[in-house]
């Protein structure tokens, strides 16, 4: 059975590994074991595809490396994806190295891995070892299940590395007969890592990201309630998302959206609408004002009945609580925002979502530090300058474009080093570079991220590293599309000798920094042209604004604002990069839903209003036509020429009317329009205005001058003529003061005086 080439057991004894013996001559098959399931939706694809006849996929790989000694055992499904029964199915299980050379030691060896077609012939496959199972009929789209045993001293190395293990099923039906090529393939990596590395072994963390889509409808509550309670279910993703972690002892980092808490918490009290109901009540008895209740507290024997979705929200958070107790948690921008986005768009939508934090987090007693991470694990250099060098920050390998001459570049004629540092240093920012390929899952055919897929190419991946002497910390994020299943088996075979798995906090602090320049990452522009537009960004802001207004306005309500705020920053998710335009009508819903509330103090006054003088009064009333008290200003606005003032602050109890004396003043006599406004105390308008035309009834300094003129003529006349009164009566004369001009000139002729005439009024 053994191929050239191979190494013998002495040679085997010296890697650590332990001599093989003679191994008896294989029996008869023997009959597998049964199980009746339908073809999943992917089976169903490749047999659209035009794939082999039968779908085989390994469920279970047990130890997950190359032991010394020992069977190792692997169990999986045969699929029938055709229209005639197949039967005396044989399933054998193949071994073989991952290239010329023997195993395969770089990361590039895996990569080329995944693309080799998948009828290609890999290894040897083992017919004489064991008892090799047999199925005798497998009808049209039924699954059975096949168990194979190996003894590890038949699986022959060359030297530490990675190679290819996986199993062939063999059958015959009525137009294919038996022959020598397999009729079904899976295939995965076996890493084998002699025991010397087990001194140093490779530092790893796993990222466990915890993040869904968050929408509230326009009243406040959150939308989309049946796929919340699906998720929630025990069989739910975010469930088995817990329960798949809880299923190992490993430690993880935890990579969560506190929005996804919080809207969870919301989900455990019923689910409520937003409300401006008051949110502290004084309590009769002097004691402090209570507040909301916790989210996992048991509600009183007298409350409404709980609906499902409730307890399962409640619940979750219970379990979410012990599955991350003792873990690290690193907490997103608050709705997992777009950070590329906001730089580009609104930067202080990005500080916002980094500075809120989650009230039910705080409730549930976890402490965490801020960590940011795109869904592709890209980030723009501009981002990366934007975020505080303490924040956490994990790229994909793929972005960090590492040169052999590091910041530096490479020189010329250099060769280019195709790796990506572990952590690298970017302008002061540290980031954790997680690894692209492990997130792939294992070869084809069949599903590549299943438990067993992609724990076998996390060690593959491991492998390379440690093997090649210049070890290169791991960190791995789940991936968010996979199956969850075997979390026992994920874990459990993680646990080896020469990986030493722990927090992404702990690795970086345990790492060297590559420095990498800022022009040397890698930001595809695909990704730029996914990126979330101005106009959410700016319907994100108009809510967000108002939700502050209202906030202002209302007296006994303290909490509205940061609500608001809270759902707003969910609009600016990554997950609303593919559904812009629902994202952008919900907040518009909301948006509507504020502006009614402030529409309601309305402000009436006369239709017009003329002052006596320079200023005067100007009525207005106030009617506050909602069910909580609020406090409000006036403020005026008109062209030059006027001005309106009034009470700094104005307070209207529920429902209740006021008349409020403003007091213009102007400047000219001219006509004024002006509108006047309902404002909160910083002078952010409400909705509700009046307009009122207002005129001064002042003279114009024109009409003064003249008057004032014609009074001085007059005074001056008067003045004339007593004096001539005066120079005639020292004449002895008494002229008729009633007599006209005429009559006073021929009375002056007669008595032979040429004398003025004395003049009359």
């Amino acid at each position: 059975m053994a191929a050239a080439g191979l190494v013998t057991a002495s040679t085997l004894a010296g890697l650590g590994a332990t001599p093989a013996t003679a191994v008896p001559a294989a029996p008869a098959p023997a009959p597998a074991e049964v199980a009746t399931a339908a073809p999943s939706t992917a089976e169903a694809d490749d047999v659209r595809a035009g794939a082999t006849p039968l779908a085989v996929r390994i469920k279970t790989l047990s130890p997950s490396t190359l032991p010394a000694e020992g069977p190792v055992r692997i169990s999986g499904t045969v699929t029938n994806r055709t229209d005639e029964v197949w039967s005396d199915v044989r399933v054998y299980t193949f071994f073989g190295d991952g290239t010329d050379d023997g195993a395969m030691r770089t990361q590039a060896q895996l990569d080329a891995a995944m693309d080799v077609p998948a009828d290609a012939e890999l290894g040897q496959r083992l017919t004489d070892v064991g008892r090799v199972p047999t199925i005798e009929g497998i009808a049209p789209g039924e699954e059975r299940q096949f168990a194979v045993t190996v003894p590890a001293r038949e699986l022959t190395v060359t030297r530490a590395g990675v190679y290819w293990f996986g199993v062939h099923a063999m059958g015959a039906s009525a137009s294919s007969p038996r022959d020598d090529k397999a009729d079904g393939r899976a295939r995965t990596f076996m890493p084998y890592v002699p025991r010397r590395f087990e001194e140093t072994p490779l530092p790893a963390a796993i990222v466990v990201p915890i993040t869904a889509p968050v929408r509230y409808a326009g009243d406040g509550s959150l939308a989309a309630v049946e796929t919340w309670r699906r998720w929630l279910a025990p069989e739910g993703r975010l469930s088995r998302l817990l329960g798949f972690v809880e299923a190992g002892s490993t430690p993880v980092t935890w990579l969560v959206d506190p929005a996804l808490v919080d809207a969870v918490g919301l989900l455990a009290r019923g689910n409520p609408a937003r409300s401006i109901e008051p949110t502290a009540v004084a309590p009769t008895d002097g004691s402090t004002p209570t507040d909301t209740p916790s989210p996992t507290e048991e509600p009183s024997a007298d409350a409404e009945p709980v609906g499902p979705e409730a307890l399962a929200a409640t619940a979750w958070l219970e379990r979410f609580r012990d599955a991350v107790a003792g873990d690290e948690v690193l907490t997103l921008p608050y709705g997992n925002v777009d950070v590329p986005a906001a730089v580009r768009h609104d930067e202080r939508l990005l500080d916002l979502a980094l500075a809120q934090r989650s009230t039910v987090l705080a409730d549930l007693g976890i402490e965490s530090s801020p960590g940011v991470m795109s869904p592709s694990g890209y980030l723009d250099a501009a981002s990366i300058a934007a975020l505080d060098p303490e924040t956490t920050i994990v790229v994909t390998d793929r972005m960090l474009d590492t040169l052999g001459g590091g910041a530096g570049g490479t020189a010329a004629g250099a060769e280019r080093d195709p790796e990506a540092p572990a952590v690298a240093s970017v302008e002061g920012r540290r980031l954790v570079a997680a690894s692209y390929a492990v997130d792939q899952g294992s070869p084809g055919p069949g599903p590549s991220r299943t438990s067993v897929g992609l724990r076998q190419r996390f060690l593959a991946e491991a492998a390379v590293r440690l093997v090649k002497g210049e070890p290169r910390p791991l960190t791995v994020v789940l991936p968010q599309g996979w199956g969850l299943n075997d979390p026992l088996g994920f874990f459990s075979g993680l646990d080896v000798p020469w990986l030493d798995l722990g927090t992404v906090a702990d690795l970086d602090e345990a790492t060297v920094a590559t420095p990498v320049d800022v022009d040397a990452l890698d930001y595809p522009g695909v990704q730029e042209q996914r990126e979330l537009d101005r106009t959410t960004f700016d319907d994100v802001a108009a809510l967000i604004e108002a939700g502050d207004v209202l906030q202002n306005v209302l007296l006994d309500n303290n909490d509205v604002g940061a609500v608001l705020t809270e759902e707003a920053l969910t609009g600016l998710s990554y997950a609303g990069r593919a559904s812009q335009s629902t994202t952008q009508l919900s907040l518009g819903q909301s948006l509507t839903w504020v502006q009614s509330l402030l529409g309601g103090v309305e402000i009436t006054t006369s239709p017009g209003v003329t002052l006596s003088g320079t200023s005067g009064p100007v009525v207005v009333t106030l009617d506050n036509t909602l069910d909580h008290a609020v406090e409000v200003r006036v403020r005026g606005k008109s062209d030059s020429g006027i001005e309106i003032t009034g009470p700094d602050r104005i307070e209207l109890a529920a429902g209740s009317r006021t008349t409020e004396l403003l007091t213009a003043r102007t400047t000219t006599n001219r006509v004024h329009n002006v509108e006047l406004v309902v404002t909160d105390l910083a002078g952010n308008e409400l909705g509700s205005a009046a307009e009122v035309p207002v005129r001064s009834a002042q003279v114009s300094d024109v009409i003064w001058l003249i008057m004032g003129t014609g009074a001085g003529l007059l005074f001056l006349a008067i003045a004339v003529r007593v004096v001539r009164r005066v120079r005639a009566a020292r004449r002895g004369e008494a002229p008729d003061l009633f007599a006209t001009r005429a009559e006073q000139t021929e009375a002056a002729r007669a008595s032979g005086e040429q004398s003025e005439p004395a003049e009359v009024p």
